[in-house]
């Protein structure tokens, strides 16, 4: 037989696979446990489990070594350097300095790795394998998997797929968009917008194939239920909703109903911890976590650059000061000293408001030995719908006010902070945003509100606001290597950062 070259292409990339001997190779290693397809796999429930394990291993693996996280905190944020040992990423991210950060001498990058985050290969990677499963697991014989397991594995695969897309698009916009597992046509990059539309509809569409809550507290909250469902889509309608003006409304009421569903189906399956709570609640497969990565150093699990690269930043250290602190101006917004809050007294030290010394303890009650972070990054937490829910219902009017106001104060009763005052629609949507904004600080939230809220253009939200023209060229994008260039006369880079 005559040895033949085949270039597979998977998704935007085209990747040369050239087999060696007769037949051909699928872009990925299929003889990977983690990827398996071929006739050697997919016969046990333990072929089936061992696959979908390890897919979500390689996502902790892919977010927890880039500082996809740490980014989100850094960028056009409230942090700022207070130079005891100074580092130049400190400086270019608040004033969005993006190409510095990828492309500039950044000895840092050996470290934090921000230089990866311009590669969407490894998404892709993942979304391939979440095919597969999808693909696989219905063959899986009767006697190893029942009908309702089969059709759980593959709405988890449905699940990680989106996930990423979502990913993907906050981080680069348009993408190229596939569900099949192999895919053999050069295609470009399709509207953000409309990408996030069909996860919506195929997200909705197996939401119930996934159970409440599993039996085994270890997959609680690091494999996904139905709740995690609910937080996706309504995370994915809230980002629309800042994007496609034409049917804004759409997309809030649809974010408000989600919730509304989910709040009536809960039963208690979800709840909010108390204040008292939260070294529990980041740890990690807490009640109301709803997904999270984990780790755990008693396991080997240290992967760093999530909470633990955060706590080294905002924490003193063996120094008489953090690298970074939170500008007065900013934490005088979310926290007037008049009002009484937990979350102030628990995640932060008495020098709160020193712009030199204040010290954010939000995670250290989770520090390992030596260098590791002992708990979970959590994704989606219960607080964060509660706040989600709010924001949709106050952007649909006055008349919804009531129920923003109600969900809102939930989050703020917990911290036993006074409940809502203000008086107009704007102020409402203003103390729903800076509730999220102390809520979830240091979660990974917070650049990505400013975007799809469009505050990012305002100093008043942020010290370093990207200007509109700015914003409409991507500005708020991540570049893309050349390497999508590659064989693929559709693509197209970002070409704010060419």
């Amino acid at each position: 037989m005559k040895e033949m070259k085949k270039y597979i292409v998977f998704v935007a990339v085209l990747l040369v696979a050239m087999a060696t001997t007769p037949g051909c190779k699928k872009f990925l290693d299929t003889e990977s446990p983690t990827r398996e397809s071929g006739a050697s796999f997919w016969k046990t429930r333990a072929d089936a489990e061992r696959f979908t394990n390890n897919l979500y291993g390689e996502m902790a693996d892919i977010l927890l070594n880039n500082s996809f996280f740490l980014a989100a905190e850094f960028r056009c944020g409230l942090y700022r350097q207070t130079r005891v040992y100074p580092r130049d990423y400190f400086d270019w991210f608040p004033v969005n300095n993006i190409k510095s950060i990828v492309y500039g001498n950044n000895y840092w990058n050996g470290f934090f790795h921000f230089d990866r985050l311009i590669d969407w290969n490894p998404y892709f990677k993942i979304i391939q394998s979440a095919g597969i499963l999808i693909d696989r697991a219905p063959g899986v014989p009767d006697s190893e998997l029942s009908p309702e397991e089969k059709k759980q594995y593959v709405a988890e695969g449905v699940f990680v797929r989106n996930f990423c897309y979502f990913l993907m698009v906050r981080l680069y916009g348009d993408v190229p968009y596939y569900t099949k597992p192999y895919f053999d046509k050069v295609i470009g990059r399709s509207n953000f917008v409309e990408v996030l539309n069909q996860c919506i509809a195929e997200l909705d569409k197996y939401k119930n194939d996934l159970p409440w809550s599993y039996p085994d507290p270890r997959k609680r909250a690091v494999r996904p239920t139905v709740g995690t469902m609910y937080a996706l889509m309504m995370h994915m309608n809230m980002w629309n909703a800042g994007f496609d003006d034409l049917n804004r409304g759409k997309y809030h009421e649809h974010a408000a109903a989600l919730f509304k569903e989910f709040e009536g189906k809960n039963n208690g399956t979800y709840r909010l911890l108390t204040t008292a709570e939260f070294t529990r609640l980041f740890r990690g497969g807490s009640e109301e976590g709803l997904f999270e990565f984990s780790q755990n150093v008693n396991y080997g699990e240290l992967r760093g650059l999530g909470y633990q690269y955060l706590n080294d930043n905002v924490i003193r250290g063996g120094y008489d000061r953090p690298y970074l602190y939170l500008q007065k101006k900013f934490l005088e917004k979310m926290y007037p000293l008049s009002d009484p809050d937990k979350r102030r007294d628990i995640w932060f030290d008495g020098n709160m408001m020193s712009e030199s010394r204040g010290e954010f303890l939000k995670f250290s009650g989770n520090r390992g030995s030596g260098s590791g972070y002992d708990g979970s990054l959590i994704v989606f937490r219960l607080a964060d719908m509660y706040l989600l829910a709010a924001e949709a219902n106050a952007e649909l009017g006055s008349d919804r006010s009531e129920e923003a106001i109600r969900l809102l104060n939930v989050i703020r009763g917990r911290a036993e902070a006074p409940a809502y005052s203000g008086v107009t629609q704007r102020d409402l949507q203003d103390a729903i945003y800076w509730e999220r904004t102390k809520e979830l600080m240091g979660e990974g939230h917070y650049f990505y509100d400013l975007v799809r809220t469009k505050r990012i253009l305002n100093s008043e939200y942020c010290a370093f606001p990207i200007s509109q023209p700015a914003f409409q060229r991507g500005a708020w994008t991540w570049p893309i290597t050349e390497e999508a260039l590659k064989n693929n006369p559709l693509m197209r880079l970002n070409e704010y950062w060419r």
